[in-house]
């Protein structure tokens, strides 16, 4: 292997630009259900058409962090949707995992809506990790709607790794050697888990928040198999090492499948969007992924407000984010701006986006 990874033919691709690509589909209720389901967020916006055409919004969302769903991607070694936006000629099989992202929401993605999306390399680096030599891919995507008005954009950081020494897409592992036993995640088959409900908190103001307050958590699980598997059915990503315990542990050296970093996203969004309210606006969210979780796991979403300041008239809240599990770590941490009303305040649908 070269001293550096970033050959030249890896730097060429730096500023280089996809063709943009309109989804299959439009978004529509059922993937708005899906989705609230799958991340058992029982936010009315999502599933209520009676009460989401009677809010300001006028119509059913789809979650803000899941407006894109993978629809028949590729099936190839390292599971569907590793293969697409840029291949990296790296000199090893690598599969990328979630480092984190910087979403910027700008207005609102309802039912019926198109997608469509384009991605701009921005940076390619080189850093050594605790297992070797790590590559990061920082990509630009833009996200808008069938009257070309941006909906979302994100500067997203994936990392690719080399696999386990010795180890090849072309050879057979000895599982012997290298399955570890894992525990069946809990509930138990006689323990029904109840749906959540959904819950209509007063309306918070700019006013009312405070520095230090607490955003409510979120908590999720304890995680099964079965939220991986209903996640990857909504958003249409079938990569392997949420769902395929042998090839997870023999192919790429993980102890067990592995909490979608997209999921957990997911949850510190909800936790987001339920401290705005109905009123408010998810205004950003940048989150770094520091660790895995797994089956079995019970994972919370926490926040506290660090700062207020206004802004041409708004009350922008900003929140430090993190989300942790029952074993004591912090698997993913970040910031959030919140858009508050001021009493008597209606906020505005579509935002400017920042630098």
């Amino acid at each position: 292997m070269a001293d550096t990874l970033i050959t030249p033919q890896v730097q060429a691709l730096i500023g280089h630009e996809t063709a943009p690509q309109r989804n299959r589909f439009p978004i529509t209720e059922e993937m708005c259900y899906d989705l609230a389901d799958a991340t058992e967020d029982a936010n009315a916006l999502y599933v209520d058409a009676a009460y989401a055409a009677s809010s300001r919004f006028g119509g059913i969302l789809c979650p803000p962090l899941a407006t894109w769903k993978d629809i028949a991607p590729p099936i190839g070694f390292f599971g569907a949707g590793q293969e697409s936006h840029f291949q990296v000629p790296l000199p090893f099989n690598s599969y990328g995992l979630n480092g984190g992202s910087d979403w910027q929401f700008l207005r609102p993605a309802y039912a019926g809506d198109w997608i469509t999306r384009h991605f701009r390399i921005m940076d390619i680096y080189e850093k050594q990790g605790r297992s070797g030599a790590l590559v990061f891919v920082v990509r630009r995507e833009v996200q808008t709607n069938q009257k070309d008005e941006v909906v979302n954009t994100d500067r997203h950081v994936s990392i690719h790794r080399a696999l386990p020494k010795g180890e090849r897409p072309d050879q057979v592992v000895n599982a012997r050697d290298h399955l570890e036993t894992v525990r069946i995640s809990p509930p138990d088959s006689d323990r029904p888990i109840d749906r959540p409900q959904a819950r209509r908190d007063p309306q918070r103001s700019f006013e009312d928040v405070r520095v230090g307050d607490a955003l409510p958590p979120v908590v999720k699980g304890p995680m099964t198999t079965t939220h991986l598997v209903r996640w990857a059915a909504a958003n249409g990503n079938y990569a392997r090492i949420h769902w395929d315990l042998p090839f997870a542990q023999m192919r790429q050296g993980m102890a067990n499948v592995v909490v979608n970093g997209s999921l957990k996203n997911q949850f510190l969004g909800q936790l987001c969007i339920g401290f705005a309210g109905d009123g408010g606006w998810f205004k950003r969210f940048y989150v770094e992924h520091r660790g895995m979780d797994y089956p079995g796991d019970v994972l919370t979403a926490s926040g506290t407000v660090t700062g207020k300041r206004e802004r041409d008239g708004f009350g922008y809240v900003d929140c430090d984010v993190q989300l942790t599990n029952n074993r004591g770590e912090r698997t993913a941490n970040g910031w959030a701006t919140i858009v508050l009303p001021r009493k008597g305040q209606t906020l505005p649908l579509v935002w400017d986006e920042e630098e």
